[in-house]
This record gives C-alpha cells, sequence and structure tokens, in this order.
C-alpha cells in the first residue's frame, strides 16, 4: 500500500498581494507539488501528473484566492489546513488508492 506525502503550497515563494490565482501561482503550485510527487515515487511519473493536477485545480476551485489561501496555510490556520488535507486525501485516495499522509507546512 503506497502512502504520499509531499511539501505542499511552495508558500513562502507567493509574490505581491493579488485576488485570485494568476498562471504564474498555479504553475509554481503544480510545479512544487510535482517536484515532490516524483522524488518520492520516482517510478510513478504519470500518477504524480495526475495527482498533482487534481491538487491544484481543486486548491484553485475551492480557494479562489490565492494570496488568502496561501497566508492562512502559513499561519496554519486550523479550517484550511483541515481543507487541504480533505483535497490531498480526496486526490491521493482516487489516484493511488490511499490517503495522503498529514501534509506539512513549512
Amino acid at each position: 500500500m503506497k502512502r504520499i506525502h509531499f511539501l505542499l503550497l511552495p508558500i513562502w515563494l507567493a509574490g505581491p498581494a493579488q485576488a485570485g490565482w494568476t498562471q504564474k501561482d498555479y504553475t509554481s503550485e503544480y510545479d512544487g507539488c510535482l517536484s515532490g510527487c516524483d522524488k518520492n515515487n520516482p517510478q510513478e511519473y504519470e500518477k504524480c501528473v495526475k495527482y498533482c493536477r487534481c491538487l491544484t485545480d481543486g486548491m484553485q476551485t475551492q480557494f479562489p484566492n490565492h494570496d488568502q489561501l496561501v497566508r492562512e496555510a502559513h499561519e496554519k490556520l486550523p479550517e484550511r489546513v483541515a481543507g487541504l488535507q480533505r483535497l490531498a486525501d480526496h486526490c491521493s485516495h482516487q489516484i493511488w488508492g490511499n490517503p495522503a499522509r498529514k501534509l506539512k507546512f513549512h
């Protein structure tokens, strides 16, 4: 049973304040996910692509204000962390059949 773990949200790299998600925000979140996933699952690149697409698309849909998401995740706001964990679990279960490990934020 494979379990995955990634550092979610390269939040410390966020740019100037803005509402919504820019293409740069999306790419940064997706690339951060993909590099961590690929490092932990080097033989499963296609699954990592699907997982990170699910996760990033879900974050963008569920949390339309990227700056607020970044701020609240960085502050480890319990509701935000729980929402991100549910999303990671959903995507992990969909791709690998297992829930994600507990997310860590730096």
